[in-house]
């Protein structure tokens, strides 16, 4: 068999039993297939179909058996990884199975590379923060994501929320499933009834053919109901009893449907002032809040600005292909002061603008929409291994060596704490660097003996 394999041109390895064969397979990444015999000593070739199958869900198992057992050949079938060859094995039979079953092996690698990226797009490191505000915030969605409850999402228009959403949906059991969104703001009152509920085929005019709501398309998943304060009143009647009966019955229909989503919900209103007027239905509102979310503004955790907008930068610089490096002192310090009335979504667009506006590979506040730059002036070029000035409105009652502080430490945050790149925003020599930051740990009663970085510039954050 593995001369067959080896002449198809498959690189095939050896092992005298399951045990050896397993701790191949966990260390080498490039491992697609094994093949095994079903009946060993020690471990049979079901159980190690069945590690691999928890621990390698990318690697296929091939099972050869002399043995008519049905029922064990069934039972490895379920594992979804698994195929099986007869004794004695004849070598065109072995090809085809093991081509199909390395085909299966790529497919699910495909699928493992998109769950990561996925991870990296919607899971909880994607929401950037190290204020208090945003701890508190990772606090509760780590211990409500895992669980059943309906979650209510509150804060400022461009906060994030939708991004948290997302977040609670794939860090949770139903991450498999569908994750639903509806604006229900966006979408006219004729018609949101019909996009939640779906509707018959001739049910009004227009329905010319029979359509799925977008709570049937969550049925097993997340649906989420952003702008919900704009739900209309008699909307919010039929939508409470969906969640009462957990079943739903499209518009023009007679026979309702169960279904089974977890609901997460957003608004940047009050809904209790909503109560209060009679715009929102107060039972509904309970039914919403199983846990409240609120998103801080970013001007209520000013410290996370510098790692949002090096985040910005870096996407932006990438995707426009623009040879942007970084921000000066004084656009760090003008982006800090700004209030952002637009929070997350307007700095978002802001940087996008001054990557495109940079005439230099660090932006400085003259590069910034005119809004977030104020009547703030750039600080121009200055020589190699000085410290540029910080922004003229944060200079004000301190001292030179304050400023300098404030300027290192600003670099070395939106540097993530790599001391070599912050040298380099700075424009002054490394070893400069690290004198200052140990001058700064011995002002605050840290160790002074503490050894030096690397040069590679990789400490630990100031």
């Amino acid at each position: 068999m593995a001369l067959t394999l080896t002449t198809d041109g498959r690189r095939v390895e050896e092992f005298p039993d399951a045990d050896s064969a397993l701790s191949r397979a966990m260390d080498d990444p490039s491992v697609g297939l094994v093949v095994t015999d079903l009946k060993m000593p020690g471990k049979t070739g079901i159980e190690l179909a069945t590690e691999l199958a928890a621990a390698r869900p990318d690697v296929s198992v091939l099972l050869v058996t002399a043995f008519g057992d049905i029922e064990t050949l069934l039972k490895a079938k379920d594992l979804g990884t698994v195929d099986y060859v007869a004794k004695p094995v004849a070598r065109d039979d072995l090809r085809l199975r093991a081509s199909a079953a390395l085909g299966r092996a790529r497919q699910a690698g495909e699928i493992k590379q998109l769950r990561e990226r996925l991870d990296k797009r919607y899971g909880f490191e994607a929401i950037i923060g190290v204020s208090a505000a945003m701890e508190r915030v990772f606090d509760v969605l780590r211990k409500v994501a895992p669980t059943r409850m309906n979650v209510l999402i509150t804060g400022e228009s461009g906060t994030g929320k939708e991004l948290v959403a997302n977040a609670l949906h794939h860090n949770s059991p139903r991450r498999p499933r569908a994750f639903v969104a509806l604006n229900c703001g966006a979408i006219p009152k004729e018609i949101i009834e019909s996009e939640l509920f779906g509707h018959e085929k001739g049910a009004f005019t227009g329905a010319l053919v029979k359509r799925m709501g977008r709570i049937e398309q969550a049925h097993g998943g997340t649906l989420f109901l952003d702008e919900v304060s704009e739900m209309p009143p008699d909307l919010q009647v039929k939508f409470l009893r969906v969640l009462e009966e957990r079943r739903v019955t499209p518009v023009g229909g007679n026979d309702s449907k169960e279904v089974d989503f977890r609901l997460v919900s957003a608004t940047n209103r009050d809904l209790k002032k909503e109560i209060e007027a009679g715009r929102f239905r107060q039972d509904l509102y309970y039914r919403l809040k199983g846990v409240v979310v609120d998103l801080p503004s970013l001007r209520e955790r000013r410290e996370d600005v510098p790692l949002l907008a090096e985040r910005f930068r870096e996407v932006f610089a990438r995707e426009h292909e623009r040879a942007v490096t970084g921000f000066t002192p004084a656009a760090l310090s003008a982006l800090m002061s700004y209030d952002w009335p637009g929070n997350v979504r307007e700095m978002k667009s802001a940087i996008e603008w001054a990557v495109f506006s940079a005439a230099c590979p660090r932006i400085d506040v003259g590069d910034l929409p005119p809004d977030v730059k104020g009547d703030s002036e750039g600080e121009g070029p200055h020589p190699e291994g000085t410290v540029p000035i910080a922004h003229s409105a944060i200079l004000v009652g301190k001292t030179m060596a304050e400023i300098e502080k404030e300027a290192i430490l600003t670099a070395l945050q939106a540097s993530g704490g790599n001391r070599r790149k912050a040298a380099e925003r700075l424009e002054i020599g490394l070893r400069t660097l690290q004198r200052k930051l140990k001058e700064y740990r011995g002002e605050t009663g840290g160790d002074e003996g503490e050894d030096e970085a690397d040069d590679d510039g990789d400490g630990p954050t100031a």
